[in-house]
């Protein structure tokens, strides 16, 4: 026979999601969204409040300024690296032509020229030689210049970068739709950094949040998984009216919480509950077949949760039993070879193992 573990447990209904609304930095409130009042419901993407954004507003205004400034400085050394570019060529042109003109003289066996000439020829080059080895240094100290600019032009991007953001984040939005309570918000409030302002409860996504101790966790470690992944039913009493929703278990808090003597369970609701608000009192129905392995006895045959009592030849015989499920009508316990056997029901004084009974009934 087919035997049931029954869980009854109460809980409440709670967001899966709930965010505290705060603000990363001091300011100044200068406006609060529409409808924002307690309880009301928000979609996401609706303004909440708007902090004075006037200070970072004029900081982006001298950030641009400089980065006008720099990419004109960049423009310009630019500028100046084509022109010495230039000035190179020309020079290694009137080296090349002196070079040439002091080789031919050089080469000349007659020579017909003077010593004079070829040294101020010599002169003449060395100068040229100078100027282009000036007009190196000149080029490298510009292109670091520039790479100078860049780094600064690079910063300054970060920084403006940064503050377009701040000023969009001055605009604070519901990250999602929901339900705002705990309101601490209005216009020209003064606000710290990380001060919670406001609460806001995804009511989109619910779920149940439940505590199990005693005999019923023990029933729970029966569940495989210890009851991860298995459906459970919600009762909600309105009146005179029961509402149910179907939820499945989510996760098991990883320790015991001695307030309540219990672990606590969170299950999603998977069936809808027509108009239930957060933090509604709800029961809970858990339930798992157990296969035909066991038998369903009285509780009046169990002794210190460990053994019974049989009734063999005339005797009572001690059995010891492994129990897996205290029940409202009895208690479910591992067959072990007991159907068809005379279980004791009824307790009698000063019970122990052998000690000679009648059956008066069965």
């Amino acid at each position: 026979k087919e035997h049931v573990i029954n869980i009854t447990a109460y809980g409440e209904i709670i967001s899966e999601k709930v965010v505290r609304i705060k603000y990363r930095d001091k300011g100044k409130i200068i406006r609060i969204g529409k409808n924002i009042n307690n309880g009301e419901y928000l979609k996401k993407g609706d303004l909440l409040f708007e902090v004075d954004s006037f200070n970072i507003k004029n900081d982006l205004k001298e950030q641009y300024s400089s980065k006008k400034i720099i990419s004109l400085n960049i423009k310009k050394i630019i500028s100046q690296i084509d022109t010495t570019h230039l000035k190179q060529q020309e020079l290694i042109i009137q080296r090349d032509i002196i070079k040439k003109q002091l080789n031919k003289k050089l080469a000349n066996k007659n020579k017909v020229f003077s010593e004079n000439s070829i040294d101020d020829l010599r002169l003449s080059l060395s100068l040229k030689e100078e100027k282009l080895i000036n007009n190196i240094e000149l080029i490298n100290l510009l292109s670091i210049e520039q790479e100078t600019y860049k780094a600064e032009m690079e910063k300054l991007n970060n920084t403006i970068a940064r503050l377009n953001n701040d000023v969009k984040e001055s605009k604070v939005i519901s990250p999602f739709s929901g339900h705002i309570s705990q309101l601490n918000m209005e216009v020209g409030k003064e606000i710290s950094p990380n001060e919670t302002l406001a609460k806001l409860s995804d009511t989109n996504n619910l779920e149940v949040k439940f505590s199990i101790g005693g005999i019923d966790y023990y029933k729970l470690t029966q569940f495989p998984n210890n009851g991860i992944g298995k459906i459970l039913t919600i009762k909600w009493l309105i009146g005179n009216k029961y509402y149910q929703a179907k939820a499945i278990i989510n996760r098991i808090d990883g320790s015991i919480n001695r307030e309540i003597a219990g672990i606590n369970l969170y299950a999603s609701i998977i069936t809808p509950l027509s108009k239930i608000p957060l933090g509604a009192f709800v029961e809970i129905g858990l339930k798992r077949q157990v296969l035909s392995d066991s038998i369903l006895i009285p509780l009046s045959s169990v002794f210190n949760n460990e053994f019974i009592f049989l009734v063999k030849k005339g005797r009572l015989k001690k059995q010891k039993i492994r129990i897996i499920s205290e029940e409202f009508d009895g208690i479910i316990i591992e067959d072990d070879q007991l159907s068809g056997k005379n279980i004791v029901v009824t307790r009698l004084s000063d019970m122990r193992d052998n000690m000679r009974v009648n059956i008066l009934a069965k």
